[in-house]
């Protein structure tokens, strides 16, 4: 686990609520510190200066004291989809399911996109390019990971195919290349849209705080099921005028299915890669916030920060705090709890025994 210290300042940054005053925050974690309510900060030389800071492996512990989301009380779960891609699908999945983990959730990750962006970016396959082993060795690393697919022929156990990550909070469902092959077969059991929810998400949610599964930018059997096992939908919005035309038809099959199953899915649209330097792009962030109901009165623009901090398997916040698009997509986060404790109160009108 790399335990390379996040400084007083990037912690407060990284955990300080959206809307609380940064130096009163910094004030509450030292007291806090003091107190023995956090662990202690160590203190280590940077160049000529020396500075406080806290391991990667304790921050979990300062965000569940201090952080502003909190454990629920029951288990919740969330869908990523869009039928776009490149449009930070994964990225929101991504900072979703850290930000979580280190406020003290047990998160885990569902992937369910054959190109699998989520299991990438959660760094599960990096050591592998790494390899100074032989293509033989690594293919049998590879055979050796179990997915949904496994499991949905019964040669795994639920529990066998949920592996670790880098926070210790956070876990993962890793997709596999026979996850094509599963889609297919869903087409064939009964009850096909309530596979995922009843056999996985359901049974997730006794011992995990929260699932977040990644869905394909495609529209199909996998990315159906997560719908069905979703008390809230996360879809993200690009403020390019490709998905800007795209957004009427998405919107349109979203709508038929929810009213053929009978659901009462909640959803949340964020506008994502926006951009300041174009009337385009702020036009299209404008539209969507005026016109859509449940679109985000935020959204995240479009920058370079986005691919370094997944190319380091990190949150925005982990990586960079205190930048404009991490504090952004911070803002995002929260308002995304916010909807899904609200859901979690909120009776659904949905019956799966309509459908036995």
């Amino acid at each position: 686990m790399d335990n390379s210290v996040m400084s007083v300042q990037k912690v407060a940054q990284l955990f300080c609520p959206p809307g609380e005053n940064i130096v009163q925050f910094k004030q509450k974690l030292s007291q806090a510190e003091e107190q023995g309510l956090v662990p202690q900060a160590e203190r280590l030389r940077s160049g000529a200066l020396w500075r406080r800071g806290w391991k990667k492996s304790e921050l979990s512990q300062i965000g569940a004291k201090l952080g502003g989301i909190s454990k629920p009380a029951k288990g919740m779960s969330l869908a990523v989809f869009t039928t776009k891609g490149g449009v930070l699908k994964t990225t929101l999945s991504l900072n979703i399911a850290r930000m979580a983990a280190l406020h003290g959730l047990k998160v885990c990750v569902v992937g369910l996109d054959i190109q699998g962006d989520m299991t990438n970016a959660l760094g599960f396959e990096a050591e592998l390019e790494e390899s100074s082993t032989g293509l033989a060795e690594v293919i049998e690393k590879l055979n050796r990971t179990r997915g949904l697919t496994d499991y949905f022929h019964s040669q795994v156990r639920l529990e066998e195919i949920i592996y670790p990550t880098d926070l210790k909070n956070l876990f993962l469902i890793p997709e596999t290349p026979e996850l094509g092959q599963l889609n297919d077969a869903l087409v064939n059991i009964n009850r096909r849209e309530f596979w995922l929810k009843e056999k996985v998400v359901d049974r997730l949610k006794s011992a995990f705080d929260l699932i977040v599964m990644d869905c394909s930018p495609n529209w199909n059997k996998l990315t159906t099921n997560a719908l069905v096992a979703s008390d809230l939908l996360v879809s993200p919005l690009e403020c390019k005028i490709n998905n800007f035309r795209n957004f009427k038809v998405f919107q349109q099959f979203l709508n038929e299915f929810v009213q053929e199953m009978r659901m009462d899915l909640k959803t949340l649209f964020i506008p994502t890669r926006y951009s300041k330097q174009r009337k385009l792009s702020l036009d299209i962030l404008e539209w969507y916030q005026k016109n859509i109901p449940g679109c985000s009165p935020f959204g995240i623009r479009d920058c370079v920060l986005g691919e370094e901090a997944v190319a380091l398997n990190q949150s925005f916040a982990e990586h960079d705090p205190g930048h404009a698009a991490a504090v952004e997509m911070k803002a995002v986060i929260f308002e995304i709890f916010d909807k899904l404790y609200q859901s979690a109160t909120e009776t659904s009108s949905f019956s799966p025994e309509e459908f036995s």
